[in-house]
This record gives C-alpha cells, sequence and structure tokens, in this order.
C-alpha cells in the first residue's frame, strides 16, 4: 500500500471523527505563528495533508484564503463539505514538477502541515524532494510550518502494544510494528456500522524516521532559514513530534 491509498473512505471518516484532536490543539498555535510573521488576512496559506479540512476550516475563520492538498480522495470529499470556502485538490507528494506548472504545488504565502505528513513517505529520496518543494512552493518571506516524527516517536511505543477505540458506529483496532531501525508501522482495522450489519477494512501505514537535522539542511539548502521548535505554539505536542519552521529567503 503506498500513500495515496491511505485513509480510504471509512478510516478516513473515523479519523475525521473520532481523532481530529491533535489539529484542534495545534490550530491556535498556527494561527499565531503566522501572525506573528507577519500574515494578513487574505495571505495564501497552503495546507499540507489537509485532511479533512479541520485545519483549513480553522484558517478560514481566521481570514486567511486556504488551499489544501491531500494524496486521499476520501479526505479531500470531506474537506470540501466541512470546509467548503477552502480549495482543496488532490495530491501526492513529491509532485516531481517544477513551479508554476499544473499538478504543482501552488505558490502560498505560507506552508503548513499537521499529522507527520512527509514521514509517509516511501523514501528518504522521496521525503527530500517534498521538502524541497514545500519550501520552493514559499514565496519570499513566506512561512513553514509543519510538524515532523522523530526517532523518539518510535522508542517509547511497544511493539506488542494495541489501540482500541469503540463508538456506537465504529470501532478502530490499532498494531504498532518496527520492521526496520527507520521505520514506524501502524496495521489499522476499521469496522463502520452500515444498517443492521458492519464493513471491515484494513490498512497498513507506513511511517518513515528522517532525522530532524537531515531535514533542516534540505530546507535550508532550499532557501529557507530553518529551525526545529517543540510545538507550534503553547500546545503540548505528543510525545515524538516536533516541528520545523523557517521563512523563505
Amino acid at each position: 500500500m503506498t500513500c495515496d491509498t491511505y485513509y480510504q473512505t471509512d478510516l478516513a471518516w473515523i479519523h475525521h471523527a473520532g481523532y481530529s484532536q491533535h489539529v484542534e490543539r495545534t490550530s491556535p498555535g498556527i494561527i499565531q505563528l503566522l501572525r506573528q510573521a507577519g500574515l494578513r488576512p487574505g495571505a495564501q496559506v497552503l495546507d499540507v495533508g489537509c485532511g479533512s479540512g479541520v485545519l483549513a476550516r480553522k484558517l478560514l475563520a481566521a481570514g486567511f484564503a486556504v488551499r489544501g492538498v491531500d494524496a486521499s480522495p476520501a479526505m479531500i470529499e470531506l474537506a470540501r463539505d466541512y470546509a467548503p470556502g477552502a480549495d482543496f485538490e488532490v495530491l501526492r507528494l513529491p509532485t516531481r514538477l517544477a513551479a508554476g506548472i499544473e499538478g504543482a504545488l501552488p505558490a502560498a504565502d505560507a506552508v503548513v502541515s499537521t499529522g507527520h505528513v512527509l514521514n509517509y513517505l516511501e523514501t528518504r529520496a522521496a521525503v527530500a524532494e517534498a521538502l524541497g518543494e514545500l519550501a520552493r512552493a514559499l514565496r519570499p518571506a513566506g512561512v513553514l510550518a509543519i510538524d515532523w516524527m522523530t526517532a523518539r516517536c518510535r522508542e517509547q511505543s511497544a511493539t506488542d502494544a494495541v489501540h482500541v477505540k469503540v463508538e456506537d458506529d465504529w470501532v478502530i483496532v490499532v498494531r504498532f510494528s518496527q520492521p526496520e531501525p527507520s521505520r514506524f508501522d501502524r496495521t489499522i482495522t476499521v469496522f463502520r456500522r452500515a444498517g443492521e450489519s458492519w464493513r471491515r477494512s484494513d490498512e497498513h501505514h507506513r511511517n518513515l524516521i528522517v532525522d530532524v537535522n537531515d531535514a533542516l539542511n534540505i530546507l535550508r539548502n532550499n532557501g529557507v532559514d530553518a529551525q526545529c521548535r517543540s510545538a507550534f505554539g503553547d500546545e503540548r505536542l505528543p510525545d515524538g513530534l516536533v516541528v520545523l519552521t523557517g521563512v523563505r529567503k
């Protein structure tokens, strides 16, 4: 399974219904960070890995113009309903297209991302390409703010742990594995009520651990004065996540 088949219909819906807390917690810090950088109402914000549109909706309410991209068609469908004032597009990173070409990332005054999106890419080369594309999508003095999975996330998660959540109309079971030193994977089984019966679907999500300093160097080599911080704002991120921020030179 590749990243463009992650978050199919049922898991996308369950993620939106039951796992939006991360975006809810981080959105105030993201908005504050953008405002402190001088972005004014109407500035164009690109939400990479926008999911079901939770962050996009917050950004719209703060007065920004929002464009969201995600590899999951199911997530984009949800986002169009949840944040109708934004412009959403199914797009898989890296696009391997030069800026300005149809299908490439659009130019933006800010690029934001939650959910350690780039850690879902298959190879280190793909991560490097995607980081470069994010950097080049920024206009001069544009702001970057994305969260990033570190090795700490892998180290503090037991491979025999199982996460289970049961609701009236859905159930999710998540099992963790570490098949390689730089990998942290999840096997996800969901059940969703469909009338009088239940529908099951399974996905296997691969996360690739890329050293923070390597990521920062890629951004810097692509014109972004990048730094690492513990959170977007005053919120506390889950253990093992950090935030990469920077300004386009």
